[in-house]
């Protein structure tokens, strides 16, 4: 279990990972973390923020390992050892190695294969998923480790809802399986049942694959970059190997 401190950020905590890892998503908090809520803005493991995070999970801050997100769907695999870098995705095999998503509408796709053992961090809007950072990540984890996706299990984070999510036509027609069109003719992306049916295609077994149900844009609880715009703060999803 996450450690239990005075000065804890909130975690919601996903339900198919064993024991072996550690996972989770940070909440927006605003009662304890007045006004903004808590939020991982600098990706330094001096910055407050990322030093309350590592405190809450009980590792070291330099253990929290961030990346410079483009919305695109290239995939590092990392160690202790490696820098920051831009990517959207991050595989590791050390355990210890806490891989950190910075997520406030996007999905955060987290991934364990038990054989290896591995973890996987994937940050997946509209324009990485149209890219393919799922299937770029399951090639990865394959041709790296050899990993069959077979024996994946795969989170699908709290983002924005099907209900909520309205894109224009130029996104909607990138994802004809995953659009409802109202009677007003506007489009409304399920970004969740898109990133499963893709995880479903690759050959990830239905019964390994867990959905959030929350919606960043109508739950208060979350950080939502469409519903606060520029004052929106981002939620961290992370996972590791335990030690």
């Amino acid at each position: 279990m996450i450690a239990a401190i005075a000065a804890a950020v909130p975690i919601e905590e996903p339900s198919c990972f064993p024991e072996e890892v550690c996972a989770g998503i940070t909440l927006r908090a605003v009662e304890r973390f007045p006004p903004r809520g808590f939020s991982v803005d600098v990706l330094d493991a001096g910055d407050p923020a990322v030093r309350r995070l590592a405190l809450t999970l009980g590792v070291q801050p330099h253990q929290l390992k961030f990346q410079q997100q483009v919305h695109g769907a290239d995939v590092q695999v990392v160690t202790a050892e490696s820098p920051l870098q831009s990517s959207d995705g991050m595989v590791t095999c050390q355990p210890g190695v806490v891989l950190c998503v910075r997520v406030a509408d996007c999905c955060a796709v987290l991934l364990y294969h038990p054989a290896v053992p591995l973890v996987a961090a994937l940050h997946a809007g509209w324009r990485g998923t149209a890219a393919g950072i799922v299937e770029r990540a399951l090639e990865l984890i394959h041709g790296a480790f050899g990993a069959a996706p077979c024996e994946l299990v795969a989170y699908l984070s709290p983002c924005a809802s099907g209900e909520r999510y309205e894109v224009g036509p130029e996104v909607a027609s990138l994802f004809p399986h995953s659009i409802r069109r109202d009677t007003e003719g506007r489009f409304w992306l399920d970004l969740r049942t898109e990133l499963r049916r893709r995880l479903l295609y690759a050959g990830v077994p239905e019964t390994a694959i867990e959905v959030a149900r929350g919606c960043t844009i109508g739950e208060l609880r979350y950080h939502s970059y469409r519903r606060d715009g520029k004052d929106a703060g981002r939620m961290v999803a992370f996972i590791a190997l335990r030690g």
